[in-house]
């Protein structure tokens, strides 16, 4: 025997492998596996009877059972009545109360990590505490990326803020500093002279250039 032999992973069934201080390994087995893999089944989960229906086959495995449920059963021992299960291997389930109650703790201790990180105080400094900047901190009071106010820079005398994006063309407000008047001075294109439209389509890129269809429009 070597170091290395646990790396050929001989302990089956779940079993874990440590080198043994005498030499060689020894496999720590699972519940109710043994033998010096794990390979043997020493326990017949099933004498518990775990299937909560009486039509329900239970099938021992190594350290473990199976229930085979009937129709409109189902979870892990065919204890859920479910109209719409079609039967068949119960798996465990997890309901919506216990993922709403992993939530709910999860949330409670991120509020006491901010109430440590003193994040109350902090709240409306101006200033952006990235450890207070999460939900449950109230995203330390919009001090940092979602309190940005993106007219900030903006000194136009109109309020740019309040005809962005409103297809009217405000001089003042067409600059990077207002957001370019929410793109409203951009000039639209006008259709194609039809006299030129069906011609432009089917010379387009024939590797000449025909003047009435040089321009943006056609």
């Amino acid at each position: 025997f070597s170091g290395f032999d646990c790396d050929s992973m001989p302990c089956q069934n779940g079993g874990t492998c440590r080198i043994s201080d005498s030499g060689g390994y020894v496999c720590d087995c699972s519940k109710g596996a043994s033998g010096t893999n794990c390979e043997i089944d020493s326990l017949n989960e099933c004498d518990s009877n775990p299937c909560q229906h009486e039509d329900a086959v239970c099938q021992d495995k190594v350290g473990d059972y199976a229930c085979y449920c009937p129709p409109k059963r189902a979870g892990k021992n065919c204890e859920i009545y479910d109209e719409n299960a079609p039967g068949g291997l119960g798996l465990t389930t997890i309901t919506r109360n216990d993922i709403n109650s992993f939530f709910a703790r999860d949330l409670e201790k991120q509020r006491q990590e901010c109430s440590r990180m003193n994040c109350s105080a902090k709240r409306g400094n101006k200033r952006c505490d990235e450890e207070c900047n999460k939900y449950a901190c109230d995203f330390d009071g919009n001090d940092c990326s979602l309190g940005l106010n993106p007219w900030a820079n903006c000194t136009a005398s109109t309020r740019c803020w309040e005809v962005f994006m409103d297809g009217v063309c405000n001089e003042d407000c067409n600059n990077a500093q207002c957001l370019f008047d929410g793109r409203d001075c951009e000039k639209s294109l006008q259709p194609c002279n039809p006299t030129y439209d069906a011609y432009c389509k089917k010379h387009y890129a024939n590797g000449y250039c025909d003047y009435g269809c040089n321009n943006a429009e056609c």
